[in-house]
């Protein structure tokens, strides 16, 4: 289960940066229509310098956007607050009364809705995959302390705009700001973007070390890029690798909503794999009761299974596409290991014992 998640967060890591910077780049098609013919080729020449970079390592990074990231949040929760204060009855929508009231009313929509709203909390599961570079306590602060706040604000603002003005559901995170103020915010949107897709790509070196330490996968070449931490790494081979997918994969579906289609599927299934991982953990290690782990099954898994149930809905129009490489990754992986066990007991059997 542990090398099928490891296989998802790859298929997923190659989606991420494409549909994050290609989303924002689009904003070009708000605040300057005649540009949107350039909208492929600043994305893929974005992408192209984000992957150029990665040998510097993650504390280069991350002292160069900290404080981009510190400013974007500012301008989300701030374009909410603006809004909101104008439309402050959408505050309402935080009571998980009307999502109940969708589903009574709505069953079949509502399920296949959820294929959508899973987007707005991908990103999580990366998270997790960044503790190894970062550790747990700074992601924890970040999360609770900014990104939370902001990115609810801004969504309860996107849906007060489209309540009012039910056209600009085209684009409405761009449209919630005038219209001198919308290149800015592409420029902010595509830069903060790029640290988006940083910390999927971060997640994949350190997922690739673990594999290789555990025996998954040949030794290839990590590079440690901190004195101090010892979890920053750089792995050359899944950076070239994933550059190339990346902008395949950005050339071929040529869109966000296009993408979006995508995305979603494999996601999901790390979320149920997580739980299945974390629960095993609870039981076997820390010996919680068994009502305990079937309650915690109960809560988290009934959620995810739904979400990972309505992204099936997108598998033929291009959910296929993580899934096909994660397969490919978890074959690959899995052939090594059997592969590195027969030689070993071959070698057992044809050496003398060590003693001897």
């Amino acid at each position: 289960l542990g090398v099928l998640g490891a296989s998802l967060f790859y298929g997923d890591g190659v989606i991420t940066p494409a549909i994050s910077v290609l989303s924002a780049v689009e904003g070009l098609k708000v605040a300057v229509p005649s540009l949107g013919s350039l909208v492929l080729p600043i994305t893929v020449a974005v992408l192209t310098m984000l992957f150029a970079i990665q040998h510097f390592g993650t504390k280069l990074v991350g002292s160069l956007f900290g404080p981009v990231m510190a400013t974007w949040f500012g301008v989300l929760a701030l374009i909410g607050v603006a809004e909101i204060a104008r439309h402050p009855d959408i505050i309402r929508a935080l009571s998980p009364s009307y999502g109940a009231e969708f589903f009574s009313a709505h069953g079949a929509v509502a399920f296949v809705a959820l294929a959508s709203v899973v987007l707005a909390v991908t990103g999580a599961e990366a998270l997790y995959a960044d503790m190894g570079h970062f550790g747990r306590a700074p992601i924890r602060r970040a999360w609770f302390l900014l990104v939370f706040p902001a990115l609810t604000l801004n969504y309860l603002a996107q849906g007060s705009l489209i309540l009012r003005s039910p056209k600009t559901v085209a684009n409405p995170f761009f449209l919630l700001v005038p219209a001198w103020a919308q290149l800015p915010l592409v420029l902010l949107a595509t830069v903060a973007t790029v640290i988006a897709s940083q910390s999927v790509i971060s997640g994949a070196f350190s997922v690739t070390q673990q594999a290789v330490q555990l025996g998954f996968l040949p030794r290839l070449t990590i590079y440690h890029t901190a004195e101090r931490e010892i979890g920053q790494v750089y792995a050359p081979a899944i950076n070239a690798s994933m550059f190339v997918t990346v902008v395949a994969i950005v050339v071929a579906f040529g869109s966000s909503a296009a993408l979006a289609s995508a995305y979603g599927v494999a996601v999901t299934g790390t979320f149920i794999l997580n739980t299945l991982l974390f629960l095993a953990v609870a039981r076997l290690l820390w010996h919680k009761p068994r009502w305990l782990i079937a309650l915690g099954a109960t809560v988290f898994l009934t959620v995810e299974v739904a979400f990972f149930a309505a992204n099936l809905t997108k598998i033929v129009h291009g959910g296929w596409l993580p899934l096909v490489i994660a397969v490919t990754v978890f074959t690959v992986v899995m052939t090594w290991r059997k592969g590195q066990e027969r030689v070993t007991v071959n070698r057992r059997r044809e050496e003398a014992p060590l003693r001897e």
